[in-house]
């Protein structure tokens, strides 16, 4: 969500798994980079306003979908391998 936001500002990001050790999933921490010139814009996009809570639910349902696309599947029968 925060690389969609300063994307649609028109600020380059990329995320990377947190460096707390955490796990990647959706509720896993992650670390943002940004060019140093582009800082002071970044903030104030992300401090322009609050995340809705249709945002979070839509993003909350984007990662749920790519998770599930992202589990291997029985090619016969179309169903999770475990």
């Amino acid at each position: 969500m925060v690389c969609g936001r300063l994307s649609d500002a028109g600020i380059r990001a990329m995320q990377q798994p947190g460096g707390g050790g955490g796990r990647w999933g959706v509720a896993g921490t992650r670390d943002v980079y940004i060019e140093e010139h582009d800082l002071d814009r970044a903030r104030e996009v992300l401090n322009a306003e609050g995340v809705s809570e249709e945002e979070l639910v839509r993003e909350e349902e984007l990662a749920d979908r790519s998770a599930a696309s992202a589990q291997p599947t029985n090619p016969e029968q179309g169903e999770p391998v475990e």
